[in-house]
């Protein structure tokens, strides 16, 4: 299969936080690969996450983020341009 990152990612793990609705709900999940473009996320089970959000890494930056695919282990995003 082609690999069609723009970005190369390198292996991570560290926590976080998805913040959605204006800042009043949060879910931790874990980052497993981080890249300047995009990361990918580990979730614990939970009903789902909006398209759209903002991922807070621990002791690291915040970026604003959105949903690129869905698996059942883990879920890519992109970072949005600031």
């Amino acid at each position: 299969m082609e690999d069609r990152r723009t970005h190369r990612r390198a292996r991570v793990l560290r926590r976080a936080k998805i913040v959605f609705s204006k800042g009043r709900a949060a879910v931790d999940c874990v980052v497993l690969d981080l890249s300047p473009g995009g990361a990918r996320l580990r979730l614990g089970p939970m009903l789902g996450v909006p398209d759209g959000f903002e991922l807070r890494i621990e002791n690291g930056p915040v970026h604003a983020a959105r949903v690129a695919y869905r698996a059942a282990d883990a879920t890519g995003i992109c970072f949005e341009a600031a």
